[in-house]
């Protein structure tokens, strides 16, 4: 029978068989090639065009929203919350492309939740058309000079 420490000591080794565990050391630490935004750019297309042609809607959603780059950080700008489970199920594997075809073991990407600005809805055609005036001025003069209502 094992002795309680020699228990604790097999609990608390991690499985090899378990593929949800990463183990850093298994990452190649001498890859560090810098890359710029430019770089990653036709890098990011490609894994949209790959998800656009295995038709995976919500990851096409992930990947069509804007990014940054910030040193070896790459943060990617997601606009629903509910989108969130979806990225972190394939962050991994972004990540391992990334770091495979950029040379770079550094990489990290994270997600940002951006909330979209929803303006006013304009309903009315007086507010349709004060709208346009705000973004084109020259519109009042028209209406001016040519005495237009747009309630009529």
């Amino acid at each position: 029978m094992p002795t309680r420490a020699a228990l604790k000591e097999n609990i608390n080794k991690p499985k090899i068989d378990d593929p949800d565990l990463v183990v850093e050391s298994q990452v190649n630490e001498g890859r560090n090639k810098s890359f710029t935004l430019e770089e990653l750019s036709p890098i990011w297309k490609g894994i949209l065009l790959q998800k656009e042609q295995a038709q995976k809607s919500t990851e096409i959603q992930i990947f069509q929203g804007d990014y940054t780059l910030k040193g070896e950080a790459i943060t990617v700008s997601i606009s629903n919350e509910a989108l969130l489970p979806i990225f972190e199920r394939i962050k991994f594997d972004l990540i391992n492309e990334l770091r495979n075809t950029l040379e770079n073991d550094n990489i990290v990407v994270n997600a940002k939740v951006v909330e979209i600005e929803n303006g006013k809805m304009r309903y009315t055609d007086s507010e349709k058309f004060e709208y346009l005036k705000e973004k084109h001025p020259l519109l009042q003069n028209l209406q001016d000079k040519l005495h237009l209502d747009p309630e009529f």
